[in-house]
């Protein structure tokens, strides 16, 4: 219906226009009219492509179309709710053309040189994170690169002059501010010097060689054979639905009445508690291969300064800072002064710096999108790096082996050259690892995955190496680099999104998989990036359990551990936490967090209220219009959230927000009460079901993708289904016994067996044909091997 509105919407105004053109001669104003139609021509045009989702951009349209394939509530719908303007509305406009486009950009230059003389003045005054502070911990936690500050300035500079755009040329002609920003959204870049920059970024073709690779690129581009930026890193989210900023471009989200939220910081005491409660089914590696998870598809960089390259300090040691040496950038979360844990300290200023934004994906003016530093697919980049330069600073040379540094005999993530930039340490002596991303050291649970998987990518190209001793460094770094992230999203979709959903993918889509889909975008959504995956903290002990081989535990406090992985790397003390993590219970997924999350994460911050803050920040609409999105009904009243929530908690909700449709995403996933077998709720499940869905479909070289390049054979397909994390645990680790599945505590379903128990991948798959054995051979290892399997029962 919506589409035969639209073609007929078109039709009238190509014939207006072969009228107006007619009789041009006669009509003084006609140019004036030529002007008012093809500007609402251009926004039918755009209202066809936002809502098909396949032309203009992978991050700017509302919902694509090629996942209209399920109708439960678990699946969101197609929702078309980009803002236009109204014809009347659009007649009042005044005409856009490039000069008044590129006067904008000028005096946003401007305006961003500008910036020069206060950064340089924060840097000589000293209002930089201190070394081991809860600023630097942030900024360590976003750290930018290089490549991401770049597009951060020309970013900038477009936003500011869409501002401008927008106060100059609508909004003193009484247009709203969503409306403006969508008008402004139709206007592109091509003109401004800027155009060939976003071109170069969106829009580029591969090489046919890179095409053709069996082999997927660092940075994520040219996986699609048409849109070679589709999944690229230093791109923007996607959007599910229109961003909601107060001045349609970048400044935060307010309530529905236009009043401020309420401070992120009384958000989280007012709804959040420190109640200990345990999950008895689930274990912390469950939480922990979430994290890894996430760090592999996102990572939301925070700004810097742009011309000072340093990072930004927002509070004076948890006060305001003064108004001349506070950054644009900075936007600190308020902390009440009857706050029951801090106003002892006197604390009332909480560090947020914004997040980096980049170019849109259509490249034109319009509302700020947030950038992904790391590539939108699951293919290891936080392993091997988002980019072909950190990949060749973490290999070796030779062997095709990741770099690893020995303490006390056992192999360790390679050591940091600058531990005071990557870690909360005090001097350069002090232990930090370094790894494909900067959030590796963030607790000692996380590094140890880390350690983990670079010991199995050397486990495997080793013995590559063994078989095919014809191969060089390169194909035998690559190769083991294929099967690792091979096995990396086997474990994700067969084993973790089980447990956590309580229903396999399969079971989630109905068995609906048509392989690879070229037409479907696998750019991640800012939803799922900045709140569908928090529910990770939530899992989270303020203990971390180590276990020794005695079966002795001990524990540490995370508070104590954030970027300070020391314990990792003392004698055994990677296998103990390995183990302490397969055996201790996680938390219950809800609104309580542990202290050590909520009153001191890095040191002195609130990971629920930084979540709420950062969605905010990315201008993410209200809980109740995601909600309606999954299919659930719209709520007016706080009342009508009961069907997904526990009144106390919605009781919880009416005392801290005005409104339903002002409660943050973030905090209304949390809250939901979980579907039946599942540790999330409704909401949740749709958009992390969403999201995977076209990760899966939309990448070229996942692993179980057939007919494509770089396809794995039938018997390697086989040998990696066998992949789980028990049994690369036993082979890095090494354990002697666990159980099969480690993101369930250990049942009379789910037993402590012998590692040999635990069938493994077999590397002679990938054996080449030259190299194989002979029939005879084969048959007499064969057999040798059953008789001494037979002999030890």
């Amino acid at each position: 219906m919506l589409f035969k509105r639209i073609i007929e919407g078109k039709s009238m105004l190509n014939a207006e226009t072969k009228k107006c053109s007619r009789r041009k001669s006669e009509c003084d104003g006609c140019s004036e009219h030529f002007t008012i139609l093809e500007e609402m021509a251009k926004m039918v045009l755009l209202g066809v492509v936002l809502w098909a989702g396949v032309t203009f951009g992978s991050h700017v349209a509302p919902y694509p179309l090629n996942l209209i394939i399920s109708t439960d509530i678990s699946h969101p719908p197609p929702m078309y709710d980009f803002p236009f303007p109204s014809a009347e509305m659009l007649r009042r406009l005044p005409t856009v053309t490039a000069t008044h486009t590129n006067r904008s950009v000028q005096i946003s230059k401007f305006e961003v040189s500008m910036l020069e003389r206060l950064e340089l003045n924060l840097k000589s005054a000293g209002i930089t994170p201190k070394v081991g502070s809860a600023a630097r911990g942030l900024a360590i936690d976003g750290f930018a690169s290089d490549d991401a500050m770049h597009y951060e300035k020309s970013s900038m500079t477009i936003t500011k002059a869409s501002q401008n755009l927008v106060y100059t040329r609508c909004r003193r002609y009484g247009l709203a501010n969503d409306e403006c920003a969508s008008f402004i959204s139709t206007l592109n870049l091509r003109d401004t010097e800027y155009g060939p920059e976003c071109a170069a970024l969106e829009r580029f073709t591969c090489h046919t060689n890179k095409m053709s690779s069996k082999y997927r690129t660092f940075d994520g581009s040219c996986n699609n054979p048409v849109r070679s930026s589709w999944g690229q890193a230093l791109t923007g989210y996607k959007r599910l639905l229109h961003p909601r900023y107060a001045d349609g471009i970048e400044e935060p989200r307010r309530a529905l009445s236009h009043k401020a939220l309420p401070s992120a910081r009384v958000v989280s005491t007012k709804l959040a508690s420190n109640q200990d409660l345990l999950n008895n089914d689930k274990t912390i590696a469950l939480a922990v291969w979430s994290q890894f998870v996430y760090h592999d598809l996102v990572h939301t960089p925070v700004r810097k300064s742009i011309h000072t390259n340093q990072a930004i300090r927002c509070c004076d040691e948890g006060f305001p800072l003064t108004p001349r040496y506070i950054h644009p950038s900075c936007m600190p979360i308020s902390v009440p002064n009857d706050d029951a844990f801090y106003k002892n300290k006197y604390f009332t200023c909480m560090e947020y710096t914004r997040s980096v934004t980049t170019y849109r994906g259509d490249c034109t003016f319009g509302a700020s999108e947030q950038m992904n530093q790391a590539t939108h697919f699951l293919d290891g980049s936080n392993i091997y790096g988002s980019n072909s330069r950190d990949a060749a600073a973490l290999r070796e040379k030779s062997g095709g082996l990741l770099k690893t540094t020995n303490i006390d005999d056992e192999e360790h993530l390679p050591q940091a050259n600058n531990p005071t930039e990557k870690c909360l340490v005090g001097n350069s002596s002090e232990t930090c690892f370094n790894a494909g991303d900067a959030r590796a050291n963030t607790h000692p649970w996380i590094v140890s995955m880390y350690a983990v998987w670079v010991r199995e990518h050397n486990r495997i190209a080793r013995g590559l190496a063994n078989l095919n001793p014809g191969w060089n460094s390169d194909r035998l770094y690559h190769e083991a680099r294929r099967i690792v992230v091979a096995e990396l999203q086997h474990i994700t979709y067969k084993s973790w999104l089980p447990t956590l959903t309580g229903r396999a993918f399969e079971e989630l889509y109905d068995s609906y998989d048509v392989g690879y889909n070229s037409d479907v975008d696998p750019t991640i959504t800012n939803p799922f990036a900045t709140a569908s995956f928090h529910f990770v903290n939530s899992l989270l002990d303020q203990d971390i359990q180590l276990i020794d081989d005695n079966n002795n535990v001990t524990s540490r406090r995370l508070f104590r551990s954030y970027f300070k992985p020391e314990i990792v790397a003392k004698n055994g003390g990677l296998k103990q936490i390995l183990r302490g993590m397969v055996n201790q219970k996680s938390q219950q997924l809800d609104l309580n967090y542990d202290d050590d999350l909520r009153h001191q994460w890095l040191g002195e911050l609130d990971v629920l209220a930084i979540d709420v803050q950062r969605g905010r920040d990315h201008g993410l609409p209200g809980y109740t219009q995601y909600r309606a999105l999954c299919g659930l009904p719209t709520v007016t009243s706080f009342q009508q959230l009961s069907d997904v929530m526990e009144q106390e908690m919605f009781n919880k909700l009416s005392q801290v927000y005005e409104q339903p449709g002002d409660i943050d995403l973030v905090v209304g996933l949390m809250a939901e009460t979980p579907v039946e077998n599942s540790l999330l709720g409704p909401t949740a499940i749709c958009l992390i079901k969403e999201q995977l869905w076209r990760t899966k479909t939309g990448d070229r070289y996942f692993y179980s993708h057939q007919a494509e390049t770089g396809q794995f054979t039938k018997r390697q397909l086989i040998e990696l289904k066998r992949a789980t994390l028990a049994r690369i645990m036993c082979d890095n680790a090494p354990f002697t016994q666990i159980q099969r599945d480690v993101f369930e505590t250990v049942s009379e379903s789910n037993p402590l067996v012998s590692c040999e128990e635990i069938k493994k991948v077999n590397l002679e798959a990938w054996q080449d044909p030259s190299q194989q054995p002979d029939i005879l051979t084969r048959t007499n290892k064969w057999i040798k091997n059953k008789v001494g399997s037979n002999s030890t029962k």
